[in-house]
């Protein structure tokens, strides 16, 4: 890269003076670097919503970029700051259950971060505080040896999971942009591998979902589906539940993890 690229994945908002401190300590460490702004609207501690945007939005960046996810970033004995080497790019963040869930188990390019010194006398504020420091270490060279000790493994959550009926499958609500649209975890590949060509009802609420559409122009109202809800594939590879020009979130008062069910129908 020409120039060394930094991202910042956090749930700071837009309000405050986080983003604008991080950004002017990364100017002063990493001369000519480029920092882009992932999000900073992450709800607060929404630690799932940080685990999708991450999935979504860092992997395809370019070998060399270091990314900064500060969310659910206190460390402790059991969650420490951690640096992960994943595809010839780096990540600075906590190991509170995000790596392994956008990694996976392989902790065998992490280092937990030691013998940085902070800066200030007091620890409130981890992305300035350590994680531009360690980015400018990573920009000028520095290997993973040289930042600390090797991760053993990554803390792991329970993640949610889709769970198979006898004649579908039960998903949820994985992420709600802010749209209102919301993505299900449930891949379109996945799903047409699993429905084989048969006719097939997606269940959200009181709402029947029977045809994949290609956009959000194409929705219209058809029996039950009295809002003109429709069902499509998002940007992510997801399927999708939307409202042309609505907010489905709100008409339906979905929330992260609500259950949805899919009934195949036999032919």
């Amino acid at each position: 890269m020409d120039r060394q690229l930094v991202t910042l994945t956090t749930d700071w908002g837009y309000r405050d003076f986080f983003a604008g401190k991080v950004k002017g300590k990364l100017h002063s460490y990493i001369p000519g670097v480029e920092v882009v702004d992932i999000t900073h609207g992450i709800e607060p501690f929404k630690l799932y919503d940080a685990v999708f945007v991450v999935r979504n939005a860092c992997l395809d960046f370019p070998p060399g970029t270091i990314h900064i996810i500060d969310v659910c970033s206190s460390q402790t004995a059991e969650c420490p700051f951690v640096v992960v080497r994943y595809r010839d790019q780096y990540y600075i963040c906590t190991d509170n259950g995000l790596p392994y869930s956008v990694f996976g188990e392989d902790a065998s390019q992490a280092v937990v971060i030691d013998n940085i010194n902070q800066e200030g006398d007091f620890f409130t504020f981890a992305a300035s505080d350590l994680f531009c420091k360690v980015a400018s270490l990573i920009a000028h060279g520095a290997e993973l040896s040289d930042l600390g000790f090797p991760a053993e493994r990554f803390v792991r959550i329970t993640p949610y999971t889709n769970t198979p009926l006898p004649d579908g499958i039960k998903t949820f609500v994985a992420y709600i942009d802010a749209y209102g649209n919301a993505d299900l975890n449930l891949s379109y590949e996945d799903f047409e591998r699993e429905r084989r060509g048969r006719p097939f009802k997606v269940m959200v609420q009181d709402q029947v979902l029977t045809e994949v559409v290609h956009s959000y122009v194409n929705a219209r109202a058809t029996g039950n589906n009295r809002a003109a809800l429709l069902l499509t594939v998002s940007s992510t590879g997801l399927l999708q539940v939307a409202i042309r020009d609505g907010s489905a979130e709100q008409l339906l008062h979905l929330r992260a993890q609500d259950s949805v069910s899919i009934r195949f129908v036999g032919q």
